[in-house]
């Protein structure tokens, strides 16, 4: 039988879950939609710029109101916390993953972000954010996850090899899967593939710097929707005045967008900018960065997907071996993530009955 307590916890861990997955999903759409409109040529920071704006005027109003009396005085501090956020979040990050998306694809770019877990974790554990106790097998186990993880994301990025519909071949095509070994590691790499991967890289090193300071930044500005729409807007001008820049001045060719790149932009900011990028921030501020970011496996295996069967991108032997491994290696940081919560109640409990044993001695 569920006390009152627990039937609250539960919901708020049904409501984190649901969360991330949703915006998992959402990333893994505008990942697909997006790359279909930069094969025509579009200039990706013109999306970063366009959906940045649209998601933060969109939040604007709702965190004007529904958060007056959580927002504190801003500090120097916190102002820096906010350009640094804006600028490495939403320009660079943003940027750098739509570039590395142009020259891979959205299954591809959607993979190396689920090397940010291990980054964090990292991060996370060097700045005391992240108990880890060696002796405990549940910290054991977080690390073992995040291994494998990121194995089962380099499976996805590096590791080709023949497609799934190859693994029963015809007679005639019997010939062009003898060296299936060989074929894993040759197949279908490019330079184009390496200066992706190297922008890609750099992106997700950006994103898990941006969690860490998010977390630390949640914690003076308990105002997710604020903070969201702020970061966005200044994403937005940041990414603007980087365009005219690179053009050296303004050239409306970089500003222009079709029918569909229209409706990516509307979709983008409004699911991605604005509702999926403000309820990360809450379930940061709820979870923490590092069990945040063991959720991007989602939109990995969305982007594959969904890239499959609307972009007719081919699913490799790699891909499904990096799947199994990135789902493996998340239930094994979720196990030990659900233990460090359980032993943080249990903490809390116990020291909440002291107070209430001491009390009438106080009396």
């Amino acid at each position: 039988m569920y006390t009152k307590g627990e039937s609250a916890l539960g919901l708020e861990d049904l409501a984190i879950y649901a969360s991330l997955v949703g915006s998992q999903i959402s990333f893994a759409v505008i990942g697909v939609l997006t790359g279909n409109e930069l094969a025509k040529g579009t200039n990706p920071l013109t999306f970063v710029a366009y959906s940045s704006g649209f998601g933060g005027l969109i939040l604007a109003p709702f965190a004007f109101f529904l958060e007056k009396k959580k927002r504190p005085k801003v500090s120097l501090s916190l102002l820096g916390q906010v350009i640094v956020l804006s600028l490495g979040g939403v320009c660079a990050f943003q940027a750098l993953l739509l570039m590395g998306l142009k020259e891979t694809s959205p299954s591809f770019s959607s993979a190396m972000p689920n090397l940010a877990p291990a980054i964090i974790f990292i991060m996370a554990w060097a700045f005391g954010m992240e108990k880890v106790n060696m002796k405990c097998a549940h910290s054991r186990f977080k690390i073992v996850g995040t291994v494998i993880c990121v194995c089962g994301a380099m499976a996805m990025s590096f590791l080709h090899g023949p497609a799934l519909s190859q693994l029963w071949p015809s007679p005639e095509a019997k010939a062009h899967t003898q060296n299936i070994i060989l074929n894993f590691l040759h197949e279908g790499n490019s330079d184009k593939t390496i200066t992706g991967c190297i922008y890609l890289l750099t992106a997700v090193t950006i994103l898990s710097s941006v969690m860490i300071v998010q977390a630390q930044t949640l914690k003076k500005y308990p105002a997710p929707l604020t903070l969201t729409a702020i970061t966005s807007l200044l994403g937005s001008i940041q990414t603007a005045v980087l365009i005219m820049t690179v053009d050296k001045g303004v050239d409306a060719s970089s500003w222009l967008l079709d029918w569909n790149g229209v409706v990516t932009v509307i979709f983008g900011g409004f699911f991605c900018n604005a509702v999926a990028f403000t309820l990360q921030l809450w379930c940061i501020q709820k979870r923490g960065p590092v069990f945040v970011a063991t959720f991007n496996p989602v939109s990995t295996v969305c982007s594959a997907i969904l890239s499959s069967f609307f972009l007719g991108e081919t699913l490799h032997i790699g891909s499904l071996l990096g799947v199994l491994l990135i789902f493996g290696g998340l239930y094994l940081v979720l196990w030990g993530k659900s233990k460090d919560v359980h032993e943080k109640e249990q903490l809390n409990s116990c020291e909440q009955v002291s107070i209430d044993v001491q009390r009438p001695l106080l009396h």
